[in-house]
């Protein structure tokens, strides 16, 4: 698949996606560029890492900055809390080089993409009448309402979840 092409299949992924897949995706591109982080400073690539680590603390503070904390203020507290303790290990891992900070963000981001992973299929296995799918009956679950009830802008300036 050619880079132009791609770029259009993830513009469209994006513009089509209810608000927990982009949240996914959003969390999976933080866990990627944390990953490629890892690589560049075992292969001594340092300002490459660097970006890469930067990319990460984009998405993050892009997680951090869309909740919506007027709809649960004690619940988007408690997540929030969680996103800033990502956001602190990957500065401080970035800015002392230590892997070991940078596992800790990811062994949090690990479990919200399980979480998120999860919520995406279970929500994806409803059918928008109300009627019971054909496949493996769940309960009936909704997007969390930090996330708002729309997908955000696609206009996102300089953040990207491509590598």
């Amino acid at each position: 698949m050619n880079l132009q092409a791609r770029q259009r299949y993830l513009a469209d992924q994006v513009l089509t996606a209810p608000p927990q897949k982009l949240f996914l995706m959003l969390v999976e591109g933080a866990i990627r560029f944390i990953h490629k982080a890892q690589q560049h400073w075992t292969a001594k690539e340092d300002e490459q890492a660097l970006e890469a680590l930067t990319r990460a603390e984009e998405i993050v503070g892009e997680v951090l900055a869309g909740f919506k904390r007027d709809l649960d203020p004690e619940l988007v507290g408690k997540v929030a809390g969680v996103y800033g303790f990502v956001l602190r290990r990957l500065i401080e891992g970035s800015m002392l080089r230590d892997n070991a900070k940078l596992a800790d963000a990811l062994r949090v981001l690990e479990i919200e993409r399980e979480t998120w992973s999860e919520l995406c299929r279970r929500i994806g296995t409803e059918q928008p009448t109300g009627k019971p799918s054909s496949g493996p009956q769940h309960t009936s679950v909704s997007a969390p309402k930090f996330l708002g009830p729309t997908a955000p802008s696609p206009s996102y300036g300089p953040l990207s979840l491509e590598a």
